[in-house]
Formats: structure tokens, sequence, C-alpha cells
């Protein structure tokens, strides 16, 4: 992929997990010598855009705005520059990313994540433009599953291609004594969760921890609470600690810079994500937990449900628990938080250059560049 052309909804400035495997996606492409430039449509910009790399184009004045997106596009179909590969990082976005795959007679590529690819969408021409993309990328072996049993798809080449986490980030961060002092963390013992806090978004975690402090309170003193994120849900959730009584052990951080972020990590025994709801995708290698084990912490997740993930060997990583049973909760809390913060050795297989190395055999193997 020499000049590709990105097709997505978030991307830099963007919220939540997608937004970062994008960037993750388009930075090892980047990286790539013979990749000259990378030109990318993006749909959303909610936060300050992150640093981008040289070789990337955001096309401007087109976010937040159908309007503006479609009239660029359309200018961009007549007079833009020519694209060896077009790159769709959402369904409802093929439409766009298959007209301009026609005019550039390149392959089109599909990435696809969650839940979003589990079954037909709400939009015909999204659906039936599924059978004419050429390659797809998945997070996650059962996404790609599910996805290509409704298409019934058989004539694409499939890529597995998970999150990753960069490890340099988490190098040589030393605890920060103005956040300790400030938050008064001093000999607590920390558990963190970080998510988007949105109202139709719920019990992916938060609520189930802040339901069991007060009884893991009485096996462990000190315990302190960090919730990192922002969104419409964030107001309930501060008067649900309120209600239980456990508002002195919750600190609501909202969004914060990454660096930050990384420092609170740092001070962090537990990284606790065990979500309750029924939609709740328990993906395990989701960003925050692989962000929590490159930080030391210890990882608490929902147990899995699917066969592709019980087989994995890395799952071995996280502890489960069944996100429904406080007690079981309680019980593996009070374990974890008595153990010293390590790194697993098997956090390697989800580096940032674990990630690039596949990108560029997936380029490669494809006769791509």
């Amino acid at each position: 992929m020499i000049n590709p052309l990105f097709f997505l909804t978030d991307c830099y400035g963007g919220r939540g997990g997608i937004a970062q495997y994008n960037r993750n996606l388009i930075r090892a492409l980047s990286l790539i010598k013979k990749t000259k430039k990378i030109t990318i449509f993006q749909r959303k910009v909610i936060y300050k855009k992150e640093k981008i790399p040289n070789k990337v184009k955001l096309i401007r004045n087109i976010n937040n705005s159908k309007f503006k997106f479609l009239i660029i596009l359309i200018h961009y179909l007549f007079f833009g520059k020519k694209h060896d590969a077009v790159v769709c990082c959402h369904i409802h976005l093929l439409p766009f990313a298959w007209i301009l795959s026609i005019k550039n007679r390149c392959p089109l590529i599909l990435v696809i994540f969650g839940e979003e690819a589990w079954n037909p969408t709400k939009h015909k021409i999204s659906n039936y433009l599924c059978k004419k993309i050429k390659y797809l990328i998945s997070i996650r072996h059962y996404t790609a599953k599910k996805f290509l049993k409704w298409n019934k798809l058989n004539n694409l080449k499939y890529f597995y291609l998970p999150n990753c986490v960069d490890l340099l980030n988490y190098k040589n961060i030393v605890k920060n004594k103005k956040i300790i002092s400030k938050y008064k963390l001093k000999n607590c013992k920390i558990i963190i969760s970080c998510a988007r806090l949105d109202r139709e978004d719920k019990n992916k975690g938060v609520d189930e921890i802040i339901e069991v402090l007060d009884g893991l309170s009485k096996k462990i003193r000190n315990i302190k609470y960090i919730v990192i994120g922002d969104g419409n849900d964030k107001k309930r959730l501060e008067l649900k600690a309120k209600l239980l009584d456990v508002e002195h052990m919750v600190i609501f951080l909202g969004n914060i810079e990454e660096k930050k972020k990384i420092e609170f990590y740092k001070l962090g025994n537990v990284m606790a994500m065990p979500g309750s709801r029924k939609t709740f995708d328990r993906y395990p290698y989701r960003f925050v937990n692989l962000e929590g084990l490159a930080s030391g912490m210890h990882v608490l997740s929902s147990n899995l449900k699917y066969k592709s993930d019980l087989k994995d060997n890395n799952i071995k990583m996280f502890t489960q628990v069944n996100p429904n049973n406080k007690k079981e909760i309680i019980q593996k809390l009070n374990i974890l938080l008595k153990k010293k913060n390590k790194i697993s050795s098997n956090l390697k297989n989800f580096s940032f250059n674990s990630f690039r190395k596949k990108v560029q055999n997936f380029v490669l193997k494809n006769n791509l560049n």
C-alpha cells in the first residue's frame, strides 16, 4: 500500500478503543518504507488530535458534518489523487469506500471490531457491499466468524490483527509523588477502571466495582477506586457511589491526557473491567486490559464465553470472574490486591512492535506494496 485511502469514524482526536486501533494501524503502515502517503476521511473529532505521522494526510473541514463530508467526498471522487488500496474501518462507510475503490481500480479492505459486524446492519447497501471486499481484517477470530457467517463469504482473504500496546510508553515511568499527595494515595491499594461513561453503554465494569467496594473494604483497608473517562453517565455513577456510601473511596478523574493516564496506571494494583451487561463485549485484549498489564497491574475481566478466546494461551495473563457474582468479585480482588505487580512475558505478543510486523507481513504477503 504505497498510497492507501482510509475511511473511518474515529481516529485522531477520537474516543475509545476503535480510535486507538485505527491510529496504531495507520502508524504501522506509515512505518513501511514504500508507503508514500496515507489519506484519511475521518467522520468525528472529539478531543485534541494526537501527533499525526508525517506520511499521513487528514482531509480537513469534514469532521462532525455529514454535509461537508459528502461535498468534499464528491469533489475528491473527481479530482482526488490515485490510490492503490481503500481501507474501510466501519461497515456503514462501505458505500463511500467502495465507490473510491471502483474509481481507483484497487482492492477494498474492510476492518471490523466487534458487535457492529456480528449481524447484518440496518443499512442494506452496506450489507450488500460486504460482498465486494477483497480483504478482511479483524481484531478477533470470533468477530470474523460471525461476520463471515451472515455474509456467507468464502472468497476473501482474512487477516487476524489483535490490539496492541506500545510498551515503550510504560518504561522508566516513576511513581508521581504529586499525584500521590494530591489524591491521598499513599499506602493505598488502588483499583482502576478506564472507559467511556455513556448511558447507552452501562455495566462495563464500573457499576460492578462500585457495588463491591463496601464489602471489599472490610477485608482490605485503604482502598481507592480510580475511574478514568467521561460521558453522560458519569453523574449517575457519582450518585451511585454516594448512595452506597463509598464515595470517599472513589475518584472520578474524567478524561485525561495519555501521559497523565500512564502515571496513574503506574500507581495501580488492579485494572478491573468485569462488565455484566448481556451485550458487553468480553474481548480479553481490549486496550485498557493491555495497558493495565503494561503498567504491571493485574487485570480482572469478565469470564470469557467463546471457544476462540478460551483456546488462546495468552488469556492466562488475565483473571476471569463471573461479573454477576459480587462475592466472587470481592474474593478475586482480595487475592489480586495482595499480589505484587509484575509484567507477563506473554505481553510481548501484543506489543506495538509485534503489531507493526504483522501489518508489514499482511502487506508483503498480499503484494500490496
